[in-house]
């Protein structure tokens, strides 16, 4: 309700915007010479005549009352020196400014890649206009670069950038200022921060991994690089509710590693070995506390009584979470057989592999998980972690 709530004030500021603004602008005689039909009638066109008398058009209704299409196509018009007054493009431009940050982060479908390019477009036509006659370029020229420069310096874009605003403008021969233009603004951005895409998905939170691993990666480990984080948190095949419930409200990965202790050997003698069973989700340990299925001594269950109480429907659906369960404390003594529901198989890595590999992994793989096991492990063998239990490395929480 907060999403739909604020997407439609935005949209009620825009309209306001759009509407009221161009009263601010004064009105312009039109031009004879243009050949153009001025004031125009209909969405289409460079003139529009709002609330100008016969004869006459607002430039910054011509701006914000068509499309963005032509919106794009009158700001970069050629041979219009006198169209735009300075104030009705420094109004659109702070608008569009506004706007933009506002629009991009809400739940809606809209982008950046217009509103960029028509912010920059007016700029560029904005220091045009200030320059006055100390140039010799023409202002939709000067549209078309502050456009491109814009677009460079906040998504960092440059080959692709040169290739879209050639075919806006069907002219070759902008290539090599176009491309000094592009490399300039990229060079200033780099210099004081990164992409503002690089930043949205920073202020969101959102997992993002780079093509290609950083240098210092290499001479690191995953075994190093999982002891400097907090111990790992793993789970017993057959576990106690009330541990399950302890972990599951104090930690929010979403999956724990599932480790039989005791396990015997191949001769059937009891050993302290430790076995690495798999890997079990959050969401399957809600699932299982939800429908309350439990054990009251610690046993391993059959196939058949887990199908029985548990269909695939059941442990993919969404339920309430782990605070919103209320459970008894005969409840809480009970036990929970982990060992149907976890992956046997989940990606293992030896912990002398390089982070870089890891990376590459994470990406080429598109993994969540990924269990970090010593390389040595058993009686008398010393590991650099305080327990043979393997480690969990959460990419997303």
């Amino acid at each position: 309700m907060a999403k739909l709530l604020l997407s439609l004030g935005v949209s009620l500021f825009t309209s306001l915007c759009l509407y009221l603004l161009p009263f601010l602008a004064p009105c312009t005689p039109c031009d004879p010479t243009q050949g153009a039909a001025c004031p125009t009638v209909g969405r289409s066109g460079n003139f529009k005549q709002f609330n100008c008398p016969n004869g006459y058009y607002n430039d910054l209704a011509s701006l914000l009352h068509a499309t963005n299409d032509d919106a794009v196509r009158n700001i970069f018009s050629t041979g219009t020196p006198t169209e735009f007054r300075a104030i009705s493009l420094l109004i659109f431009f702070a608008l569009y400014c506004i706007l933009g940050l506002f629009t991009f982060g809400i739940a809606v479908p809209s982008g950046l890649f217009l509103p960029i390019i028509l912010m920059g477009s007016a700029y560029g036509r904005l220091l045009a206009l200030m320059m006055g006659s100390h140039i010799y370029i023409d202002q939709g020229l000067y549209a078309v670069l502050g456009g491109a420069a814009l677009m460079a310096g906040s998504m960092r874009m440059t080959v692709s950038l040169c290739v879209i605003f050639l075919e806006l403008t069907s002219n070759l021969l902008l290539l090599p200022i176009m491309m000094f233009v592009l490399l300039i603004a990229k060079t200033v951005g780099d210099a004081f921060n990164p992409s503002i895409y690089e930043i949205i998905l920073e202020l969101k939170g959102l997992p993002f991994l780079e093509a290609n691993p950083e240098p210092w990666m290499r001479n690191l480990t995953v075994g190093a690089l999982a002891a400097a984080k907090p111990s790992v948190v793993s789970l017993r095949g057959v576990e106690k509710v009330a541990r399950v419930v302890e972990v599951l409200t104090s930690t929010k990965h979403n999956g724990f590693p599932v480790v039989d202790r005791g396990v015997p050997s191949p001769t059937g003698m009891p050993t302290a070995a430790t076995e690495l069973h798999g890997l079990v989700l959050r969401s399957h340990l809600v699932a299982v506390l939800r429908k309350k299925w439990f054990l009251k001594e610690r046993r391993r269950t059959e196939e058949w009584e887990v199908r029985e109480q548990f269909t695939s429907v059941d442990l993919a659906q969404k339920g309430p979470k782990i605070r919103e369960l209320v459970l008894t404390e005969d409840e809480m003594d009970a036990y929970i057989d982990l060992h149907p529901f976890t992956n046997t198989t989940p990606y293992t890595v030896v912990e002398t592999m390089s982070v870089a590999k890891a990376v590459v992994l994470f990406r080429r793989v598109a993994l969540r998980h990924l269990l970090i096991v010593p390389k040595y492990q058993g009686a008398g063998v010393s590991s650099i972690y305080s327990s043979p239990i393997p480690l969990l490395s959460t990419y997303m929480p």
